[in-house]
């Protein structure tokens, strides 16, 4: 009877450790989500008074390191989720087909010559390898080409995280938090191309 009882007390105190583990994951998730929450809320607030900036005269751009191989051709650094939203609506989604094609290109002029990897073209990916894949490949395609920004955040020394996770968490399980998921990924995701194409306009 006695071993029993501790048998129950074990079962008991395993239960309570895990209920535990789980409600320290769960808040430490929901508050790396708030944070990706508040990020955007603020990057779309600074997107807004950019364009409106240009709108008024421009802005002035990065101005380059001393000493630096500066590559001749500038990968653009601007892309914003108003714009990504606003320009799709306008031109029926080619805008954001045009967007992905060049940072396809981009990430390959970027980073190819570091990882050794060549990312597909999107319109590649979007009119022939994704329908006939019924969509796995185009899941594939995003889950490399995240892992592949977060590697090169990584060696390039920039504190940004994004991954394959936060296109599974945000990209594709964040449809349930009604349907603004999405839109924080891809966020993210061209902040990191942001922040990739920047540091290559100064460094190479």
């Amino acid at each position: 009877m006695e071993e029993v009882k501790d048998k129950l007390q074990d079962m008991k105190e395993n239960v309570q450790d895990k209920l535990q583990n789980v409600k320290e994951t769960v808040e430490e998730k929901t508050a790396k989500a708030m944070d990706d929450v508040q990020e955007v809320a603020e990057g779309v607030a600074e997107e807004a008074k950019e364009i409106k900036a240009e709108l008024n005269g421009g802005k002035p751009g990065t101005e380059p390191v001393v000493g630096a191989q500066v590559p001749a051709f500038q990968h653009p650094t601007g892309r914003g989720l108003l714009k990504w939203i606003l320009f799709g609506i306008i031109t029926l989604g080619i805008y954001q087909l045009v967007i992905m094609t060049k940072i396809s290109g981009e990430i390959n002029t970027v980073a190819s010559r570091h990882d050794g990897k060549s990312t597909m073209n999107y319109l590649l990916l979007a009119f022939i390898v994704g329908p006939i894949t019924l969509g796995i490949g185009t899941l594939v395609w995003w889950h490399r080409i995240c892992n592949r920004f977060g590697a090169e955040l990584k060696r390039r020394g920039i504190i940004y995280n994004i991954s394959a996770g936060t296109f599974w968490g945000w990209g594709v399980l964040g449809v349930l938090l009604f349907g603004l998921g999405p839109l924080i990924f891809i966020y993210k995701f061209l902040k990191a191309s942001n922040l990739i194409n920047a540091d290559y306009n100064q460094k190479g």
